[in-house]
């Protein structure tokens, strides 16, 4: 019988900050009901992650990947490896710039949605919400639309997807993956993939509205204010680093 879902966390540089490792213990302590799986390469030194559990799960993919987030946005662009974690439904990928504010993942893995990350954000503009109201999602983004959007998703690193939708989609998509994977100027690549492409033309992929959206993430620096969302925190909170951390009243 499948998992319902596995947290995944991706461990580029063992050697942790003190803010990654702050958001490291907390994950764990918050998320301690459900299988955390760390990926990273091989003979990477793992003891500093070590000394907040000493045993843990770990699926060592190749160094290249590991290189960069730019490196590893195309790891989380191929079927192989969704493959690897075939025991689990759904994978909570939780990079260490990510702080879930209380347990509801049960609950978003029971939604009925295929792939929930946190809005795009322009960090002079707030809110992408509106970028996509004045193109054609069926025509394509340019070059300088997708580089703008691939901005907007900088140390946006917590997404949760359902396995078999996102090997689907990948497989149906194998060129514009592939395009994707070996464009070497795209931030963020991953993301811009399945916010364009996963459904254009077809909806692959079952996606919240962006209010949904904000219920389940929001950028900590651009927390979302109107009065249908100011009452009720977020699952969680993304782009958290050692100037924000202890600024907001989630982490004390």
């Amino acid at each position: 019988m499948k998992e319902l879902v596995s947290v995944i966390i991706p461990v580029l540089d063992p050697n942790l900050n003190p803010t990654e490792e702050r958001i490291l213990h907390h994950c764990l302590e918050a998320l301690a009901n459900y299988p955390i799986v760390f990926i990273t390469f091989e003979k990477a030194d793992l003891s500093i992650i070590r000394e907040h559990q000493k045993e843990i799960d770990v699926v060592y993919f190749p160094k290249e990947y590991f290189q960069s987030r730019e490196t590893l946005g195309k790891l989380f662009l191929m079927e192989d490896f969704y493959h690897q974690f075939s025991w689990a439904s759904f994978l909570l990928i939780h990079e260490l710039n990510s702080w879930v504010i209380k347990d509801e993942l049960y609950y978003w893995c029971k939604s009925g949605y295929d792939y929930l990350k946190a809005a795009p954000v322009s960090k002079k503009q707030g809110s992408f919400q509106n970028f996509f109201e004045d193109i054609s999602l069926i025509k394509g983004l340019n070059h300088t639309e997708k580089l703008r959007l691939g901005s907007s998703f900088q140390d946006n690193g917590l997404y949760l997807c359902l396995v078999e939708r996102m090997i689907a989609t990948l497989k149906g998509k194998q060129k514009t993956a592939y395009n994707y994977r070996h464009h070497q100027d795209l931030l963020n690549r991953d993301a811009l993939f399945w916010e364009i492409e996963a459904n254009r033309f077809w909806p692959n992929l079952r996606k919240p509205t962006p209010i949904v959206q904000n219920y389940f993430c929001q950028y900590v620096d651009h927390q979302i204010t109107q009065s249908e969302l100011k009452d009720k925190l977020p699952f969680a909170l993304t782009g958290i680093n050692g100037t924000n951390i202890n600024s907001l009243p989630y982490f004390k």
